[in-house]
Formats: C-alpha cells, structure tokens, sequence
C-alpha cells in the first residue's frame, strides 16, 4: 500500500514539474524561438538570454505573456537596446521596477509594471539604463480589429557597459571620417566594406535607410548578397541605415562604404566617393600607415 501511496504521489509530482514547465515555456538561449500554436496553457512563458547579444522569435502570441530577464556576462551598470517587429499583433512593452514585482507562473500581470512604447508593426531602437544587475521586460499582446492571420514577434537585443561613449551624439555621428578612422574602419573596425553606388535613399521616422548597387564586396560578415530580392538588374544590393538628423541624401558616383551590423541592420560608418578613398590610401602606402593591403 505504502509502495502504490509513493508511485502515485511520484506520478503527481512529475506530472505538475511537466505542467510548469508547459506553462513556462523556459528559454535559456542566445536566440529563442517560442510558439503558442499547440499551447492550451494561458501563461507567462519565461526568457533569459545567455549572451549579450540575441534575438528571439515568438510565434501566436495571443497564448499568453513573456516575461525577460536580461542579465548581461559582465559586471556593473550597463545598458540594454532592442527594436522589435510586431506583426499581425500590438504588442505593449513594460519594465517591471526592482523590488515591485511579484511574479506568477499563470497568467497573471505582475504589479509595478512601468510602460515603455507599444509596437505595432517595427519600432526604432529603444535603450534602457539598468539600476542593479538585471533589466526585466513584459510583453503582453493586445488584439485590435486590424489583428488578423498569422502573428509574430521578433526581437533582437544587445547588452552594453555603461559609460560615456554609449551617450548618443548626432554630431559626432554625422561628422565625415577622418583619414585615420578610414583606414582603420578599411582594414578592421568594419563587418561590412563594399564599394558602390546609392539606388535611391529614404526617409523613416528618425532614421534614414540607403539602398546600394555594389559593384564590390571587399569584407562580407553576416551580408545576405543571394537571392532575387538582393537584386537590381545586374548589381546586388544592400541596405545601409543612419540617423536622419545626419541629412543623407541621394548622390550619383561611386562610393566606399563601410558598416557595422547592429540588432540586425547594417549601420553606415565611413561613406567618402571611391576617388577620394583612392587618394588616402595611396597616400597611406606610400607613408607607411596602411594598416592592410589595399583591394584593387
């Protein structure tokens, strides 16, 4: 009796650690992927990144909430940025405030939520300063009438120390390359160095996106140059994206641009005409303070 008593309440046990778990739907990962399509269980699903930098995708949102807790590797203040597409859902954004949570598996709004932004299709990058090690989020989907078909919601994120330099600062943004920043954005400081001409150039919210006919790729990290959508007749083509305060506007020629990926768009950095970059360069070999060869 005592032995059938064991397996049973074993077997209750096991099955509520099974519910829980259902119910939160825990991911422990640099770039998660949640679904809500098989889900009976209206809950808050948990999500805690292992790096610094990530995404994760989180599919029939209308299944419940997530609750984040972002905790970057390293020590001390730091500063979390994300941008998040929302499609098919409105989704509301939160930050739960230290020592006024509390915190329930069900579904269940946790007091001390302070409101940041609501997406309602792509947001602009919105950065957040931490006061103690960690920075938890809320995402609660809202239906509206414009809801309908499949929904989604895709966030990346990036996890940095906190100093001065993360200051934003338009006009040391915007200010042309010198020589020695060309150099070193040519030879190392870059993901992305391509030569090329701009196709057209546009205008959104505070950001402006330059879209480039390359005529060469010098270094590729992470650039999508296949398939029929990263094609213009005979040129491939890419995206650059800087702040509108910059003032970027359509200019015909050929270009060296440089760029570095940022929650998964490809930010310009150095953008002199190609015989510009020429002259500086030849003039670097020739003094010594070429860092790298120069493609021809």
């Amino acid at each position: 009796m005592m032995a059938c008593m064991a397996i049973y309440w074993t077997f209750i046990s096991l099955y509520f650690i099974i519910f829980i778990v259902k119910a939160q739907n825990i991911c422990y990962k640099c770039d998660c992927t949640i679904s809500e399509e098989y889900s009976d269980v209206r809950a808050v699903r948990k999500v805690q990144p292992v790096c610094n930098e990530g995404s994760f995708r989180w599919y029939n949102v209308y299944g419940g909430a997530l609750r984040i807790n972002f905790k970057p590797i390293f020590r001390g203040d730091f500063r979390l940025c994300f941008v998040l597409h929302a499609e098919n859902a409105r989704v509301q954004i939160s930050q739960e405030l230290p020592n006024e949570s509390t915190y329930s598996v069900n579904y269940k709004r946790p007091a001390g939520l302070k409101r940041l932004l609501a997406a309602d299709g792509r947001t602009n990058e919105t950065c957040i300063t931490s006061s103690g090690d960690n920075i938890h989020l809320f995402l609660e989907p809202e239906r509206t009438v414009e809801s309908t078909g499949f929904s989604f919601v895709d966030m990346k994120f990036i996890m940095e120390k906190n100093n001065e330099e993360l200051v934003y600062n338009t006009k040391e943004e915007c200010r042309p390359c010198t020589d020695i920043e060309l150099i070193k954005a040519y030879c190392s400081h870059s993901d992305v160095v391509i030569v090329g001409s701009m196709d057209d150039v546009k205008h959104i919210q505070d950001q402006t996106d330059i879209n480039i006919k390359i005529s060469k790729v010098i270094r590729n990290r992470e650039l999508l140059i296949e398939g029929p959508k990263k094609r213009n007749g005979p040129y491939i083509t890419e995206t650059m994206t800087r702040h509108r305060q910059c003032g970027v506007e359509y200019g015909p020629g050929l270009f060296l641009f440089t760029g570095k990926w940022r929650l998964g768009q490809l930010k310009m950095t150095c953008s002199p005409y190609f015989n510009d970059w020429s002259l500086v360069s030849k003039r670097a070999v020739l003094e010594g303070s070429m860092d790298c060869p120069v493609v021809s």
